[in-house]
């Protein structure tokens, strides 16, 4: 869909081996051995891998709002805004996981499903995210949430998605990027982007 100028500066390096090390948390941590362009050898650490899936939802609600889910993240030591997302089930489809998700943490169901793209937030982290724009959402169902999940939904306006996403006070903001086209038609978003900055 969108075309980019920027050329390689080095090529792939061809990889010797992947030994899974063990497991943290949710994620495998995985030692891969690379032969570097000078033909030396070198081991990275990551941790996930590409076959954990995971997804998550720019929830349009029809009132012009973002259904949010906010938590507290250990990482950060705080409370974040995030959108409803989480692992894909074995067998499940993305778009299926998403909408699942996205019930299963706010109790909304979208009306549509429209898929945004996919994300890596670390180069050393070997999973990706997958995101979904979710139209037509309305609360239809209590949360059913994790035994260690302590949820608080809200639904915010669109320019305040951005606002978060810009300075650092959720979780996602790569997902909010994939759906910015999409925004673009709020005014308090489009507002955003055509005032000087200060």
């Amino acid at each position: 869909m969108w075309a980019c100028s920027i050329s390689s500066v080095t090529g792939t390096w061809e990889l010797i081996s992947s030994e899974r090390k063990g497991q943290v948390g949710r994620r495998a941590v995985i030692a891969k051995t690379f032969r570097m362009p000078d033909g030396s050898e070198t081991v990275f650490t990551v941790t996930g891998d590409a076959n954990h899936r995971a997804v998550a939802c720019v929830a349009l609600t029809p009132r012009q709002t973002v259904v949010l889910a906010e938590q507290y993240r250990p990482g950060p030591e705080r409370v974040m805004a995030e959108l409803p997302g989480g692992g894909v089930e074995p067998g499940e489809s993305l778009a299926d996981g998403a909408a699942r998700e996205l019930a299963e943490e706010t109790g909304y169901v979208p009306e549509e499903l429209t898929y945004l793209g996919e994300m890596r937030y670390d180069a050393y982290f070997g999973g990706s995210r997958t995101y979904f724009l979710a139209t037509g959402c309305e609360q239809r169902q209590e949360q059913e949430l994790d035994h260690n999940e302590f949820v608080t939904v809200r639904e915010v306006p669109l320019a305040d998605l951005v606002t978060l996403a810009m300075t650092g006070r959720m979780t996602d903001p790569g997902g909010v990027l994939l759906a910015l086209p999409y925004l673009m038609g709020d005014p308090g978003v489009r507002a955003m982007f055509t005032r000087p900055p200060r």
